[in-house]
């Protein structure tokens, strides 16, 4: 009997222990609560970089809510836009602190400072890329700048960058080059000088192909001054603003105004010069903005050529440029970028202004030998791209600095179709690409090192069948 006693006694005993932990699980649970409150940030790491530099470029504040389920999120894409501005080669946050009873905790930031300052030999071809120079030219050592100059992304610690060139040999070419972000508040300024001169120019487009000039004792035809002030309002950490005011003197030689192209500086002139107003809105809510794997970013540039009392030309023009990263896959994004500019005067317009399609990064795949010239473009690049790499490396070579000795290395796959319209009523009759639409597509490969250089590989085929591999280097800077 007594057995049988103490044998119930312990199941109720059991049964009884059971209960009282599943009511203090149930209370504990009851009481945890689903979200965070930043308490404050604490960063370590940085040598040279300002504390509050990093916070600015982070969309997390003290006092600011998120929930669980976003947490793990928002701390990746943080340490991703801390990367991709290039001053770092790694970013980590972490919570710490954290009291899950009331939500209350800490964000701790930690980096590893990037090589910032990079002084170097110019020895590089003066075409628009590569494939230009070898097919065009026969690679022409001719074609061949040759100087010193300095980079330097974080001068003071404030992400403030200056650039000195001092360049020879095909261009000549004088730069300097001041950012500082941060001056006061979110209002930051800039200042730029720039000198060219050349031997040789593109004078006119023909049959979609940029036609070169120089002149038989090959002296200096072109010679160019620029010079602009800039500020710069950073509203928050997706949201910038830009203003700049700029003025701008060319001099062409008289053997080009009036024997081969009266129209390349406009009315046969021979000099040129006005001032500009240029306005920038950006919003980037994209994830690694220096090569995007998710989000989206929005801009808006607006600008004025001319007319002052003084002025020769009148020019006025506005862009826009949507873009989308889509994941769909593990590693696999899906982009979309549509741009376009539209000039809302009839003004007649200098040749030399006149540029739309296959200059800076308004390219589209397979074409990188042409131009499209125009008052008013758009272009719609789509692109499907993998990440097949994204691995740190510890270099451990003892002369290397210490910068240097954490080198991450991202590797893409991307198949590109573009499709891109130029409107061109000056020009557009000598032309085949010009007032019509025109599509290319292929793979390329793009290697990332370090958060600040790029090299790409690409295939690209046009819409009339012409292939062609193409290669180029870009820098974070």
């Amino acid at each position: 009997m007594s057995d049988v006693f103490f044998s119930n006694f312990c199941i109720f005993k059991r049964l009884l222990s059971g209960l009282v932990a599943l009511v203090i699980i149930l209370q504990y649970t009851h009481a945890q609560v689903d979200y965070v409150i930043i308490d404050s940030m604490m960063v370590e790491g940085n040598r040279l970089t300002k504390r509050d530099v990093i916070l600015r470029e982070i969309d997390l504040n003290n006092g600011d809510t998120i929930q669980l389920s976003q947490l793990s999120a928002s701390l990746n894409i943080n340490e991703k836009r801390l990367l991709s501005i290039g001053l770092f080669t790694m970013a980590d946050l972490n919570i710490k602190n954290w009291d899950i009873n009331t939500g209350h905790c800490n964000i701790d930031i930690s980096v590893r400072e990037n090589w910032y300052i990079y002084p170097y030999p110019i020895f590089e071809i003066a075409d628009r890329n590569f494939n230009v120079w070898k097919d065009e030219h026969h690679y022409s050592f001719d074609r061949i700048n040759y100087g010193l100059a300095l980079h330097h992304i974080n001068l003071t610690g404030n992400k403030d960058k200056l650039k000195l060139k001092f360049q020879r040999g095909y261009t000549q070419k004088y730069e300097l080059l001041y950012e500082y972000p941060y001056l006061r508040g979110k209002w930051g300024a800039s200042l730029n000088y720039l000198y060219t001169n050349n031997r040789e120019i593109i004078y006119k487009t023909s049959e979609s192909k940029p036609v070169f000039l120089k002149r038989p004792d090959e002296s200096r035809i072109f010679f160019q001054h620029k010079i602009s002030v800039g500020l710069t309002h950073r509203t928050s950490a997706k949201t910038n603003q830009y203003f700049k005011v700029e003025w701008l003197s060319a001099n062409v030689d008289k053997f080009v105004s009036e024997d081969k192209n009266p129209d390349f500086l406009g009315n046969r002139r021979s000099a040129l010069s006005f001032l500009s107003l240029d306005y920038r809105l950006k919003y980037d809510n994209s994830i690694y903005p220096l090569y995007p794997l998710g989000g989206h970013a929005v801009e808006f540039n607006i600008r004025k050529e001319g007319k002052g009392p003084n002025d020769e030309i009148n020019n006025f023009w506005a862009s826009l440029t949507v873009e989308n990263h889509l994941p769909l896959l593990k590693n696999t994004i899906l982009s979309t970028k549509l741009k376009a500019k539209v000039n809302f005067l009839d003004d007649p317009m200098p040749y030399f202004l006149n540029t739309a399609i296959g200059y800076k990064n308004d390219i589209i795949t397979g074409y990188q030998l042409y131009v499209m010239d125009g008052r008013d473009f758009v272009i719609f690049s789509n692109a499907i791209k993998f990440l097949a790499i994204d691995k740190n490396f510890q270099l451990k070579q003892r002369y290397l600095p210490a910068q240097f000795k954490l080198m991450n290395v991202k590797l893409f796959g991307r198949f590109n179709l573009d499709y891109g319209y130029a409107r061109d009523p000056l020009f557009g009759d000598n032309n085949f690409l010009a007032n019509k639409i025109n599509y290319g597509y292929g793979p390329a490969l793009d290697l990332i090192l370090f958060n600040n250089f790029t090299l790409t590989c690409q295939y690209g085929i046009t819409s009339f069948g012409e292939k062609g591999w193409f290669f180029q280097t870009d820098f974070n800077f």
